[in-house]
């Protein structure tokens, strides 16, 4: 061996043992111990989270674990806004329960706070909101009237459609059914929805049995939001329509002619004149409209006929007939009499000659005969004498007026011409005038 062997290998055990005692003993095994439970939140949550006052909702607490007294469970108190007790309940072991619980019915349109609340420990506690909508209102579906006879007008309002929506979030329509089938003649023919409500009107068909029938309008595309009601059909028919023209004729030349119809049970009233619809109406409540039409001044002269139908059933309507007579007859022109001329005056008979005595009678007769001939005499010698103003005034007449004179005024012959005249010329302002005789 060499000589500084052994002082290596001291050297070598005095570094291992000052190394063991730096470094102590090795560290011994931990000992075992309970595993620790690690802490959960506290959560609410509520199913379904929104709904219409009275709704029933299940509520499901977590992480109530340290809500105990004593080591046992203590209770946890349900409550809604402004303190509404609506439950209570305990937690398991892990801390969580599940319970349900009722809207109350005047809650109001919006959040609704619900709340878990531990008995025993005041800040171990959960709140959860729950969204209260409007209650929906239910569908429903009224006939005005709810019976009447075939053909009968029947107006139908409808509500609590306001789930009923088309695409993009349009309004939407609803189609009328009379005992399942289609119903013929609704108008209007597309019925619209709008804020939840509808009206429309139509006509009992005219195969309908005097039975009890369902009408049910249901929204297209949304079958499941519908409602129904009872129809029931009559014996009684309803009033015949009827349609009167005033007046009824008129002569060539055209004119106006009022129409009123009654009777008409339907919503809209077609008018035509020889087959020829020329308007609509509307007639009211009680089936009774009124209106006018003007006939063309060319018609010719013939018997027309006017027709009132129901547009939804052309087979209910009623006729008149409208005639156009010839020109108006044209007054005849006065004829003036025709004078009758004057009967020529009757001879006096002569007497015949005898040869007796004469008789007083002749004498008598032949003095008052030449009696009668001198005044003659005497009214021709008078004739010729001047009239007096009195005479003038009874006999003449006179007027102004820009024209040539002419002969005004003539004495009548009972034999022949006029035998005297008076000729008038007239002036200006000629003042005093005197009249005088042609001799």
């Amino acid at each position: 061996m060499l000589p500084f062997a052994p002082w290596a290998v001291r050297s070598l055990i005095a570094v291992l043992l000052s190394t063991a005692f730096a470094w102590g003993a090795p560290p011994s095994a931990p000992a075992a111990t309970s595993p620790v439970r690690a802490a959960v939140a506290r959560s609410l949550t509520l199913d379904p989270s929104q709904g219409p006052p009275g709704s029933r909702v299940g509520v499901h607490g977590h992480g109530f674990i340290r809500c105990t007294t004593d080591g046992l469970p203590a209770e946890i108190d349900i409550t809604g806004n402004g303190g509404d007790s609506l439950g209570v309940v305990t937690a398991d072991a892990d801390g969580e329960f599940a319970t349900d619980i009722t809207v109350p019915s005047g809650a109001t349109a919006g959040d609704y706070g619900v709340t878990a609340l531990c008995r025993a420990n005041s800040k171990v506690r959960a709140t959860a909101d729950f969204q209260v909508v409007p209650a929906p209102v239910p569908t429903a579906l009224a006939l005005d009237p709810a019976q009447g006879a075939v053909g009968a007008s029947v107006a139908v309002t409808g509500s609590g459609f306001a789930g009923c929506t088309a695409d993009e979030g349009r309004a939407g329509t609803v189609a009328l059914t009379w005992d399942g089938s289609p119903l013929p003649g609704v108008t209007p023919a597309e019925v619209t929805v709008d804020g939840g409500a509808f009206t429309a009107r139509f006509a009992v068909p005219s195969d309908a049995d005097a039975t009890d029938h369902t009408v049910t309008a249901t929204c297209v595309g949304h079958e499941q939001i519908s409602a129904g009601q009872r129809f029931t059909v009559t014996d009684a028919p309803g009033p015949q329509p009827e349609v009167t023209l005033d007046p009824p004729s008129s002569a060539s030349g055209g004119g106006t002619v009022a129409v009123s119809g009654s009777g008409f049970d339907c919503p809209e009233v077609a008018l035509s004149w020889e087959g020829k619809q020329w308007t609509t109406v509307a007639p009211s409540a009680d089936g009774t409209f009124g209106t006018a039409f003007d006939v063309a001044p060319d018609t010719a002269e013939a018997s027309y006929t006017v027709r009132a139908s129901c547009t939804d059933d052309p087979g209910v309507g009623a006729e008149a007939a409208f005639t156009v007579t010839g020109g108006a007859p044209v007054p005849p022109t006065p004829t003036p009499p025709t004078p009758t001329p004057p009967a020529p005056p009757t001879p006096t008979p002569t007497p015949a000659p005898t040869d007796g005595p004469v008789p007083v009678g002749l004498v008598v007769g032949s003095s008052l005969l030449g009696a009668a001939l001198l005044a003659l005499a005497g009214s021709a010698f008078l004739s010729h004498r001047h009239r007096g103003p009195r005479w003038v005034e009874d006999h003449l007449g006179s007027r102004l007026r820009p024209a040539p004179a002419v002969t005004e005024v003539a004495e009548p012959s009972e034999t022949g011409p006029p035998t005297r005249s008076v000729r008038l010329e007239p002036h200006p302002d000629p003042g005093d005038q005197t009249l005088e005789e042609d001799p």
